[in-house]
């Protein structure tokens, strides 16, 4: 089994765990813009753009999902999933949805966009065309983790009644769900925890998803390699004497590159650091 060194603790790595209307021309991000992003309500959560050079706020954007190279932001207000430029604030895009869906993921290059309704319902959006590519329900309850950059493939989560989850896959092109967990050859592999932060990739190979187990007082991060389809589990360092609030404090940060996750715990100041490419 490999395993990943990180800052402060060596820990285990174990696998687990409608029409459009243009609105106004989209412009490609650049340095130039000269803003940086602040969430303050999680991956979902308005976002607030600040100027570099002297810290006033310039724009905000209301709640929503922005893709992981940072081309677009999509929030949904009542029917309509509106598309922004992150960098700008401006609205370039719309599309009218035709009924009440909740924005469940973003592919990591704006292409795709997946909307849920109730647990089992799900729909995903080509953004470029703005028609739907593929509509389907889902025997259990489901939550959507993403999509990968070809719309080809869903990655979901399957909770069950005593609150554990396992990892599927829904291949889009065949229309199937795959048989058990991901990476376990049709054995379904159930985890416990509670999500608390998420940062993904730009290259849209990674989805690390902070998770919090109540049950054994511990962190993990629950990394989801989008590009090769399989889950890993890596444990924060461990904190016997931790309570859940301190855990939960656990925040997820990625290098400019995407390489490298840093996860920082200001309640318990540590801090560890993981080489993605090489699982180091």
């Amino acid at each position: 089994m490999k395993r990943l060194a990180v800052l402060l603790a060596a820990v285990p790595l174990a696998a687990a765990c409608g029409g459009t209307v243009d609105e106004a021309t989209p412009t490609a991000p650049t340095p130039s813009a000269g803003v940086f992003l602040a969430g303050t309500a999680g991956d979902s959560g308005p976002v607030t753009a600040y100027d570099r050079a002297n810290l006033r706020r310039r724009f905000v954007l209301p709640r929503g999902l922005r893709a992981a190279d940072g081309t677009a932001y999509f929030s949904l207000r009542g029917s309509e999933l509106r598309r922004y430029d992150p960098l700008t604030g401006r609205r370039t895009r719309s599309y009218e949805l035709n009924g009440t869906w909740t924005l469940a993921a973003v592919s990591a290059t704006a292409r795709w966009v997946v909307l849920s309704r109730g647990s089992t319902e799900v729909r995903v959006l080509d953004a470029e065309t703005g028609e739907t590519a593929h509509r389907l329900k889902l025997p259990g309850v489901f939550l959507v983790e993403t999509i990968s950059s070809e719309g080809d493939f869903l990655f979901l989560q399957q909770n069950f009644v005593d609150g554990r989850y396992a990892v599927r896959g829904y291949d889009l092109a065949a229309g199937t769900l795959l048989q058990g967990s991901l990476a376990t050859k049709g054995e379904t592999v159930l985890m416990q925890g509670v999500a608390a932060d998420t940062v993904a990739s730009p290259d849209g190979r990674w989805l690390l998803t902070l998770y919090v187990d109540t049950k054994r007082n511990a962190a993990f991060v629950h990394a989801l390699n989008i590009v090769d389809r399989f889950p890993l589990c890596i444990d924060m360092p461990p904190c016997p004497k931790c309570t859940v609030a301190q855990l939960r404090r656990w925040a997820l940060a990625l290098a400019p590159d995407g390489r490298t996750l840093y996860a920082a715990n200001p309640a318990i100041g540590r801090v560890a650091e993981v080489h993605l490419p090489t699982s180091r």
